[in-house]
């Protein structure tokens, strides 16, 4: 099967992976004065800036008992990680071309290790967002041990996604545009800053049709210490396998447009 060549493939060169996510970290904000400092004060002010603006401009009240405030932060840090991951991992073999053009090197990594380099901030924001909960007296419970899960489940979806977009943009790059924009609606197509709660129970359905709506609401499970994965089977099992076909069919186009990279890049 293809995709279990890739994925074989991308275990093989995981070293590699991990080094090279780091220098792409470093890389970003080279040559900026404030340096890698940037990579958290963006998403941090834009965390900022909506939480203000729904809950002072809208105002959002408590969501099921938490604290506004708690409950945006778990909902935004997961989706920012999804934006700025998304974005340049779809964007890795047009950065990357240099690299593709070397026969030896497997280039199956590359949209993966631009989701690992965002996955360093991300980890420090979800820092941040368990000290806000503490000090809203929201105290971890064994909940949180299902955050590995959440995250691993959401760099694979992105994963799967990447794959099929990252191919698609070394031929077709307004794909970048288009990214951009179904980013923006899905922010608002997933429940971050508002509640599901405020929606009558008939549409719930179509809602959770989205995938992120699993992720964002797993992150919000395992910090506010809610239920565990487990205990939404249905919803699991369609994530997974949402997933499983994304992936092969990212197979299939990462497969069939690679030998036609290196004379497009």
């Amino acid at each position: 099967m293809r995709i279990y060549k890739i994925l074989s493939e991308i275990f093989a060169d995981r070293q590699l992976l991990i080094a090279l996510s780091a220098k792409d970290f470093q890389r970003k904000f080279s040559g900026t004065f404030f340096g890698t400092a940037w990579g958290i004060l963006n998403p941090l002010l834009t965390m900022i800036v909506y939480w203000v603006a729904f809950q002072y401009g809208f105002h959002s009240s408590d969501v099921g008992g938490v604290p506004y405030v708690v409950w945006f932060m778990c909902g935004i840090v997961p989706w920012l990680f999804v934006t700025e991951a998304f974005s340049s991992a779809s964007n890795s073999f047009v950065e990357y071309s240099y690299l593709i053009k070397k026969v030896k090197f497997n280039i199956n990594i590359l949209p993966l290790v631009k989701i690992l380099s965002a996955g360093f901030v991300h980890a420090l924001f979800i820092c941040l967002v368990l000290a806000i909960a503490i000090i809203f007296r929201i105290m971890p419970t064994l909940y949180i041990l299902q955050l590995v899960y959440y995250m691993i489940a959401n760099v694979m979806l992105l994963f799967s996604l990447s794959l099929i977009t990252a191919s698609v943009v070394v031929f077709f790059r307004d794909l970048n545009q288009i990214i951009s924009v179904l980013l923006l609606a899905g922010m608002w197509g997933t429940p971050i800053a508002w509640s599901l709660e405020g929606f009558s129970t008939s549409v719930h359905f179509w809602f959770k049709l989205n995938p992120f709506f699993y992720v964002i609401e797993g992150y919000r499970d395992a910090i506010l210490g809610r239920k565990w994965f487990w205990q939404m089977p249905r919803l699991t099992i369609y994530f997974w396998v949402f997933v499983a076909v994304l992936l092969m069919i990212g197979g299939v186009v990462y497969g069939r447009l690679k030998p036609h990279f290196a004379e497009t890049v």
